[in-house]
């Protein structure tokens, strides 16, 4: 396959994953668990580190998913807010303070 072909193989594979309600709480997922939406400095040199690498395989996938389907990933916010709200602030299993 020319990288082309690749590029748009990936682009495909972003758009199907994203085109499910369950794709997209998955992603939504990863990208709470990297650490995207918070601030990796947490006063400790080697954790601040340990986040800020979670964080940037987040905005990775971050860049790819709102760089193929735009669209898509403001409904996948909008989506992982309403279940936020009716979760009481959780979004994720990981998330749970039990």
């Amino acid at each position: 396959m020319t990288r082309e072909q690749l590029q748009q193989r990936h682009a495909d594979d972003v758009k199907q994953v994203m085109s499910t309600e369950s794709g997209r709480r998955f992603i939504w997922g990863l990208l709470d668990q990297a650490g995207v939406f918070r601030i990796s400095f947490t006063g400790e040199v080697n954790s601040t580190i340990f986040n800020e690498g979670n964080r940037n395989a987040g905005l990775s996938l971050f860049n790819h998913v709102f760089g193929t389907c735009p669209d898509l990933y403001l409904k996948m916010a909008a989506e992982a807010e309403k279940d936020r709200e009716a979760n009481h602030g959780n979004t994720t299993p990981e998330s749970d303070p039990e």
